[in-house]
């Protein structure tokens, strides 16, 4: 991968549908250039899927993210094992057997019982727990989050969606012929769904994939230091190496980075000017699978 394939890459996690004009235009490259390009990420499986689902926030899901060493060995076994729980959602393992799990919570209390789920069957000794709050991307497209929660949603829109599921870029006419509507109206309630923050389009990226190195780095911050003004500060210096950045809301002097980096020297160079920050300490865990499952906020779609 290089950074253009990268900027491919973040557009259609945000916005999995977009065409390949559309993201030609947004890159400044030939259609046929971007055609070959996302063609060579399918290939190599970096992109295994064009999904879509519900926003958690357009039914006022909590995302818990979870993070912590591990005494498991087998990660076959553990991501069917965390797969099964209808609470799961993501898991990626990293260096110094380090997981990082996301999941969605229908309200808070079910956090207490997956927590025990996660430490008992990840066999994680206290995994830090995060609730995500906010984003900071890299790519060229906001991510759009609804305006009021949760957001109304017809059986058509359902039907939709759920014909999306697993390929989100089918074309209309199939769509329409699927849910026994017209291309137009399905053309136009995509268009409402996507702009109201009720449908997220994304892809399944898997970095282990490619030859890149992706990492993660876990950055605590001095309590002065504003979080959102450094976020941006290292989006805009490291940018597209650092391409994500998520903050908690019970984590203030916390931030964590998704990071692309295609040689150990570069990854070591951002460690080094970050260090220079205001901030107390940077961890750095390098990712070597991933592993996506459909939730129960998926199930909905099938109800």
């Amino acid at each position: 991968m290089d950074k253009e394939d990268l900027k491919i890459v973040l557009l259609l996690m945000i916005n999995s549908r977009l065409t390949y004009r559309e993201i030609a235009d947004y890159m400044g490259l030939s259609v046929n250039a971007v055609y070959k390009r996302m063609n060579t990420l399918v290939n190599l499986g970096v992109i295994q899927e064009f999904t879509a689902r519900i926003k958690s926030y357009a039914i006022n899901a909590i995302y818990a993210y979870f993070f912590g060493e591990s005494e498991i060995e087998d990660s076959d076994q553990l991501s069917e094992d965390l797969g099964k729980h209808p609470n799961t959602a993501l898991l990626m393992f990293s260096s110094r057997n380090y997981l990082y799990i996301g999941s969605y919570l229908k309200n808070i209390d079910e956090l207490d019982k997956y927590s025990s789920f996660v430490s008992q069957t990840a066999k994680m000794k206290s995994p830090k727990i995060g609730f995500l709050s906010g984003v900071h991307s890299a790519s060229q497209i906001p991510y759009i989050t609804p305006e009021k929660t949760p957001v109304k949603y017809s059986n058509l829109d359902k039907a939709i969606i759920r014909s999306l599921h697993k390929d989100s870029r089918k074309p209309v006419s199939e769509i329409a012929e699927e849910v026994r509507s017209t291309p137009n109206t399905v053309s136009r309630r995509i268009s409402k769904m996507y702009e109201d923050g009720l449908l997220e389009l994304s892809i399944n990226f898997y970095p282990e994939a490619s030859n890149d190195i992706f990492s993660v780095f876990r950055i605590k911050m001095n309590p002065s230091v504003n979080r959102d003004e450094l976020a941006k500060e290292l989006m805009n210096e490291f940018s597209p190496h650092i391409f994500f950045i998520w903050v908690f809301s019970n984590m203030p002097n916390f931030m964590q980075c998704w990071v692309w980096c295609n040689n150990m020297k570069l990854l070591n160079d951002i460690i080094k000017d970050i260090r220079k920050k205001e901030i107390e300490s940077i961890q750095s865990d390098i990712i070597h699978k991933a592993a996506f499952f459909d939730s129960w906020k998926e199930e909905l779609l099938y109800d």
